[in-house]
């Protein structure tokens, strides 16, 4: 139960720490730097299989 509850906390802070980020910068940079934010998740994400594979 503590868990969940800490679990919940943390994505609370998130989407306030979002709509703060939205709210206070403009719209082009705030969609620029969500996208940049998701490349760079998905190509950690290959990079990891890629390692994994590759490097033992």
């Amino acid at each position: 139960m503590k868990r969940k509850m800490i679990l919940m906390a943390i994505v609370v802070v998130i989407i306030v720490g979002l709509l703060a980020y939205y709210q206070y910068v403009p719209f082009w940079a705030s969609i620029v730097s969500t996208g940049a934010f998701i490349f760079g998740v998905f190509l950690g994400w290959l990079a990891k299989g890629w390692s994994d594979k590759h490097v033992s």
